[in-house]
Order: structure tokens, then sequence, then C-alpha cells
């Protein structure tokens, strides 16, 4: 009975270091860009991407608690109590600096699996090896630039948008294609509007204490609300431009659903946050906009599965 409770402990806080919930999440991410570039590939294909994504996203968020490890234990220090659901925190918020899970543990925990995401990357393409590689390294930008400057949200823009591309290039060499680039952009709008700014927004007593630059703490409320809500609107209508571009697939109920979950899941949440600049509602922002890419893939399937039916 002891040693259950003691795996089960060991694998809350593996799940809740690679911040299990939210990667998942984003492994919709490169599946999207394997629909998008090809409606049908091959299931082997597939089942590498998924594979590649799942290693990688477990991979790289738990990188991202192992090289802030000192400056989480200092948030610690100034946690703020905050009632309401965040979608990063199943499992454990920070378990590494919470003392649950050894420095050792968590290195060998995040250099397998990014072994693991390189080599099945490598599998599918040597661009999609680099691809992987060069996300890992604006991670690592982006953890170090902490207390540098308040821009480094553009550096994740560009690491989501290079890690859904993924999945476009394990099935496609095209680089000329509008619809690759409405897809890069959409998924940077949406990483900085829809989970950056607004993380950092329900965190910012404790970014002030530790000296942490981040918009929210440089620019304030006021400023981080034009520009989320900006970033949530070239979003949507990036979204809704892929769905148009690719739509011989998608078809004009693809476009309209699209458009209606941009709406859902990040305008309403996001002009709420205008109008009540309040940290429960800016995590309010980060949980309904992680569900944003999952929809807009379930959407494409649906569109792709109609289209299939009736061409048969």
């Amino acid at each position: 009975m002891a040693l259950t409770a003691v795996l089960t402990e060991n694998v809350r806080a593996l799940y809740g270091f690679s911040r299990g919930t939210q990667a998942t999440l984003s492994v919709a991410q490169p599946l999207l860009g394997v629909f998008l570039a090809d409606g049908s590939p091959s299931p082997a294909r597939l089942g590498l991407v998924v594979a590649a994504s799942l290693a990688g996203y477990f991979a790289v968020f738990a990188a991202n608690d192992l090289i802030d490890a000192r400056l989480d234990r200092e948030r610690f220090a100034y946690l703020r109590a905050y009632q309401g659901f965040d979608i990063d925190s199943a499992g454990g918020r920070h378990p590494l600096a919470q003392g649950r899970l050894s420095p050792v543990a968590g290195a060998v925990w995040v250099t397998v699996l990014g072994a693991l995401a390189l080599t099945l990357s490598a599998m599918l393409s040597w661009v999609c090896a680099a691809l992987l590689v060069a996300a890992a390294l604006l991670e690592a930008a982006y953890c170090a630039l902490a207390r540098v400057t308040p821009y480094k949200f553009l550096l994740t823009g560009v690491m989501v948008a290079l890690g859904g591309c993924v999945g476009w290039f394990a099935v496609s060499s095209d680089v000329d294609r509008p619809l690759l680039w409405l897809f890069c952009g959409w998924l940077a709008a949406w990483e900085i509007g829809g989970r950056n700014i607004v993380n950092d927004w329900a965190d910012v007593e404790e970014d002030v204490h530790l000296g942490v630059r981040t918009v929210p703490v440089v620019y304030g409320y006021r400023v981080s609300g034009l520009l989320t809500f900006a970033f949530l609107a070239v979003a949507v209508v990036s979204g809704t431009g892929m769905a148009v571009a690719a739509l011989p697939s998608c078809g004009p109920l693809g476009v309209a659903g699209t458009l209606l979950a941009g709406l859902y899941t990040l305008l309403a949440p996001g002009l709420r946050l205008l109008r009540a600049p309040y940290p429960e509602n800016a995590m309010a922002v980060f949980n309904r906009a992680s569900l944003y890419p999952p929809a807009m893939l379930l959407i494409i399937l649906a569109c792709l599965a109609v289209r299939h039916t009736f061409a048969a």
C-alpha cells in the first residue's frame, strides 16, 4: 500500500512537472499542422507525430521548470493565495521547487523525453528535428530573460509556431503556401495573447517581489489588457483565414465553426478581462484559450470526415 502511494505521488509530481494537461492539449497544434498540409496523412506518420509531440511538449514544459527551479523556489516565499482553477496546476504547481521531485530525477526526465522527441522528429524529417532544437533553445532563452525584458513574450510566440510547424513539415516540404504562414501567425498570436501575457498577469504580485519583468509588471493592466485583446483578435482572424484558405477541405461550415470557436474561447473571455482586469479573469482567459487549438483540430477533423464521406 505504501509503495503504491509513493508511486502515485511520483507520477503526479512528474505530471505536474511537465504540466501534463497543458502538454497533452498542445499536441493539437502540430496535429492541426499535419491536417492543414495534408488532409489524408498516413496512419504511421500521424502516429509518429503524436508520439514525438507528446514527448516534446512533456520535455519542454518540464525543462522550463528545471531551468527556473531557483526562481520558482523564491516564488514560493511570496506565493499569493489564489482561488480558482488553473489548467497548468494539475498534478501540482512547480513540484521540483516544492521538493516533491529531486533535481536529478527532473534532469533525467527532461533528458530522456527530449532525446525521445528528437529521435522521433528525426525519423519524420531533418527539418522537424531542427525545429524541435530551435524551439528548445528559444525556451532556454526565454527563461534566461525572466528578469531582463518584458519583450521576451515575442520568443514564446515564435517558439510555439516552430513547434506547430513540426506537424506541417512531417507531411509536406512546401514553404511557399500562404496557409503555412497563416498557421504560424495564428499560433504565435494565440500563444502571446491566450497564454503568455495572461499567465504573467495572474502572477504579478509574485513577479514584483522577484524582479521578474513581464508586460503586466512593467506596463500595467490597461496596456496588458489592450495588448492581450489585440493578439487574441489577430488569432481569431488568422484562424478564420486558415479555414478560408483551406476551404476545399473545411467548407463554409468549417469557416463558421472556427470563427465561433475563436469568439467563445478567446474574444469573449478577453473582453471580460478588458472590462474587469483581475487575476481570476486573466486565468479564465488562459484556461479557455488553452482549449482553442484542440477545438480547431476537432472542427478540421469533422470537416475532413464529412468531405471524405460525401466523396466516397
